[in-house]
C-alpha cells in the first residue's frame, strides 16, 4: 500500500485522534464539575434531609478591649445552625426554664467573646475569621443544643 509509506500522514492522524481525545476528557471533566448538578453526599439520611437553620441576631455594640479608652465595636450577625433554635425564634413568646437553647446565653456568649477583641485585630480579614472560630468555639461550648455552623456577619464597624 502506498499510503502506509507516508509517515506524515500517520503522525498527522495520531495528533489529531489525541487533540480530539484530551477535547474529550476536558469536556467531560468540566461538566463534572462545573454543570453536573451535584448529590447531598450524607452517610445518614435523615442528616441530609435535615434543613439548616439561619438565626438572625439583634445588633451588638461593645466597648473593646484596646488599652485606648472610646473604641467600640458595633456588629450584626446571624448563626447557621443545624441545631434547636430558642423558643423566641421559633415564634414563641414566653421563655421556657426547661429549653434547651436561650437567647439570653447565645447573646451573653457572643458579648463575652466581642469584649475581648482589640481594634486593631479586627480590621484584618485574618482577625475576622479568628473572631468567627471563636465565637463558634464558645456557642458550641456554651449552647450546644444550638450547634452552631456558620457566623455571617451582616454590619460591621470598628469605631477607633
Amino acid at each position: 500500500h502506498p499510503e502506509r509509506d507516508l509517515p506524515g500522514k500517520t503522525t498527522l492522524g495520531r495528533v489529531l485522534l489525541a487533540g480530539v481525545g484530551l477535547l474529550i476528557a476536558f469536556g467531560f471533566v468540566s461538566w463534572q464539575v462545573f454543570l453536573r448538578p451535584h448529590a447531598v453526599n450524607s452517610a445518614n439520611p435523615q442528616e441530609a434531609s435535615r434543613a439548616r437553620s439561619v438565626l438572625p441576631l439583634d445588633s451588638f455594640t461593645v466597648n473593646l478591649a484596646d488599652p485606648e479608652e472610646g473604641r467600640f465595636l458595633r456588629v450584626t450577625m446571624s448563626l447557621g445552625v443545624d441545631g434547636e433554635l430558642p423558643i423566641s425564634a421559633r415564634g414563641g413568646n414566653k421563655a421556657s426554664e426547661t429549653a434547651p437553647v436561650s437567647m439570653a446565653n447565645i447573646r451573653d456568649t457572643i458579648l463575652t467573646v466581642l469584649a475581648q477583641c482589640r481594634s486593631d485585630e479586627l480590621l484584618t480579614p485574618e482577625g475576622k475569621a479568628k473572631l468567627k472560630a471563636d465565637l463558634l468555639n464558645s456557642l458550641n461550648r456554651n449552647v450546644p443544643a444550638l450547634g452552631a455552623r456558620e457566623v455571617y456577619f451582616t454590619d460591621f464597624l470598628v469605631q477607633r
